[in-house]
């Protein structure tokens, strides 16, 4: 960028006002949408650090399948792919620390330990999730995933 073009640039922001205020810590994550699979009839908004909007955001992280986000390439674990399919107990175990890995990408989450077991053509997936904020102490989720 030439000089003149990068003062212009400067006084043409300095002559801006602010619309927002300068925010202050903690910045967190605004609201949230409740949504696991689909938005709600009502469009209802969900507290981004309760309990709620961590489990919501982690069905979306184990039903989405990796590579499909344009701005994330690192995101999602799509667990339906396990389902109506052979696998050995190697490939639950390999599973489980995948699903763990991807807990842990999300910040609210400080730890994750689950527990994969097949049953017939669906999975039963345990999730111990210790969030980042200790008010909100551990939780467990138990999901199905089936085709």
């Amino acid at each position: 960028m030439n000089t003149a073009f990068a003062d212009a640039l400067a006084a043409g922001l300095a002559k801006l006002t602010r619309v927002a205020n300068t925010p202050s810590e903690p910045f967190g994550f605004g609201v949230d949408l409740s949504c696991a699979t689909d938005f709600t009839e009502d469009m209802a908004e969900v507290d981004p650090f309760s309990v709620r909007a961590i489990a919501e955001a982690i069905i979306r992280r184990l039903s989405t399948p990796r590579g499909t986000l344009v701005d994330d390439p690192d995101y999602g674990e799509d667990v339906r792919g396990y389902c109506n399919r052979g696998v050995t107990e190697r490939d639950l175990q390999s599973l489980e620390a995948r699903i763990n890995a991807e807990c842990k990408q999300d910040d609210r989450i400080d730890s994750a330990t689950t527990t994969v077991t097949q049953s017939g053509n669906a999975l039963a997936i345990a999730i111990f999730i210790t969030p980042v904020d200790p008010k909100l102490g551990g939780f467990t989720m138990t999901l199905a995933a089936s085709s």
